[in-house]
């Protein structure tokens, strides 16, 4: 089988899905190929003739180009992360490359982002034409030029697409649509988080079954070993072989490979969670047997760093890890667990190589965090953020505005809660709430459509403390945003990359 990730993500790190899904044919016998075209197309855009295409007129455009290799070395390179100021230039340089080499008037691509003003990412209809009208996309060159060789050289019946992500969606279609025309004996497939979370509506009729032969929900790697006539294996546990990631080179100053250790969310409690609506299932293996499986991946495959993909981290395994002196760097998403209040627990996890935990803290107000059902109580979290900076792990602290129980005045607890918590938090990730449609929520409130489609997974609503997003983004600018930044030491979050690349500005903190 041919796995293909296409654009748009993050380009600094392998994709974990189609690693799982390659270990999983190739421990049952299955020749398999995977090929990140996400980091590929993007390269190649990066990297394409410009002059002899847009011919970059202005300053910025021109020395950019001009720059272009140093840039890409740099942002390979860690000594860059050093310098704040130096990295955004380098990154807003990159993505300047990104955004001149396609026609500005109708396509936005960004390194984190991709959006066309004639079609709608939401809406199956324009998913269909983008398929029809794929020599309008702006990575067509790059399937002629670099993926056809690639098909060709790998004699599969079947071709998968691993479509995760929205800003993926009318490149996978437009994908989908070449495969079809220069490939018809190919048969399609396709899965991945999006893709399930369409087939997770109660609605989804798939209006794409004249395009893809087949549409996957979930976990994949049951499935594809069923339609390639495995049977009688119920293992849902794989190590992630990301051989094919050698073949790549990745925006980031260290090799990065991400690890599940678990399916789901083992709290799987928060109202409005889209996980929640979806009704995906929590599963886990033993702690124990988890670690057994990241040391096995290590070993196989050198990481630097261990980004760590779980919905949360279970206790479970954050004691096991505390427990170990690895051999990679690594950071992760958790909850607010009772473990991180005792000191000596955080230290351990930092002697075992975490760098960064990134904690859904949502709100600074006990209220409303009982509202969301969020298990958090606000003396816990004070005491975490305190014990993870002296311990020297970075913390990214998520926040959540405009949720159905707060208020202006519940907002101003959150600003009040990190005001006094600032010392303590390295970065924040600020959002505006969305209703996810089919959570048992929306049935109660006066809904609207939030993005017109048919595929949309959110709808906006009218709050019923009249604390709506306009009101919450005037908010967030005038105010929490210009209090925090009195006397701030909140780290910027890194342009694009955010998350993904913060913990590489650590400066390897110590007990303080």
């Amino acid at each position: 089988m041919f796995l293909i990730f296409p654009p748009v993500a993050k380009p600094s790190e392998p994709p974990a899905g189609v690693a799982l899904l390659s270990a999983a044919l190739k421990e049952h016998g299955l020749d398999c190929r995977v090929y990140d075209a996400n980091i590929e197309g993007l390269l190649f855009l990066i990297q394409s003739d410009l002059e002899s295409n847009l011919s970059p007129r202005d300053s910025w455009s021109r020395r950019a180009l001009k720059n272009r290799e140093t840039i890409l070395e740099d942002i390979r390179t860690l000594s860059l992360y050093t310098n704040e100021d130096r990295y955004h230039q380098r990154v807003y340089d990159l993505n300047r490359l990104l955004s001149i080499s396609v026609d500005p008037d109708r396509f936005r691509i960004t390194l984190s982002d991709y959006s066309d003003n004639r079609l709608s990412s939401v809406s199956s209809r324009d998913l269909l034409k983008s398929a029809e009208q794929y020599r309008e996309n702006p990575f067509y060159p790059f399937f002629e030029e670099k993926l056809k060789s690639r098909i060709l050289d790998w004699d599969s019946e079947y071709i998968g697409i691993s479509l995760c992500y929205l800003n993926q969606a009318l490149v996978s279609f437009a994908l989908a649509g070449w495969i079809r025309d220069n490939f018809p004996e190919k048969r399609l497939v396709m899965g991945g988080g999006l893709v399930s979370s369409w087939m997770a509506r109660p609605d989804f009729d798939n209006p794409f079954a004249d395009l893809v032969h087949v549409m996957i929900r979930g976990e994949g790697e049951q499935p594809l070993l069923e339609l390639l006539n495995v049977s009688g294996t119920t293992k849902k546990h794989y190590i992630p072989d990301y051989k094919f990631a050698g073949e790549h080179d990745y925006l980031a100053p260290a090799r990065i490979l991400p690890f599940r250790a678990s399916i789901g969310c083992y709290w799987s409690k928060c109202r409005f969670c889209p996980e929640k609506a979806e009704t995906r299932p929590y599963a886990a293996q033993r702690a124990a047997k988890v670690l057994e499986d990241v040391q096995t991946m290590g070993r196989r495959h050198q990481p630097d760093v261990v980004h760590f993909i779980d919905n949360a981290m279970t206790p479970a395994f954050l004691r096991a890890l505390s427990g170990q002196q690895l051999d990679f760097l690594w950071y992760g998403f958790v909850r607010f667990e009772k473990d991180f209040s005792d000191p000596r627990f955080c230290r351990d996890l930092k002697k075992s190589g975490c760098e960064m935990l990134k904690l859904g803290l949502e709100s600074g107000d006990q209220e409303v965090l009982d509202w969301m059902n969020k298990g958090t109580r606000l003396e816990l979290v004070s005491k975490t953020l305190k014990n993870l900076h002296r311990a020297g792990i970075l913390t990214y602290v998520y926040l959540l505005f405009g949720t159905g129980a707060e208020d202006e005045d519940a907002a101003r607890h959150t600003l009040d809660f990190v005001k006094a918590h600032k010392e303590y938090i390295d970065y924040l990730n600020l959002a505006v709430f969305n209703l996810p449609r089919f959570s048992e929520d929306a049935d109660d409130m006066k809904t609207r459509e939030f993005y017109h489609g048919d595929l949309s997974l959110y709808l906006n609503f009218t709050h019923p403390r009249g604390w709506d997003r306009r009101k919450v983004k005037q908010f967030l600018d005038k105010t929490f945003k210009k209090e925090l930044a009195i006397g701030s030491r909140f780290r910027k979050n890194p342009a694009f990359f955010s998350s993904n690349h913060a913990l590489f500005f650590n400066e390897e903190g110590e007990e303080k």
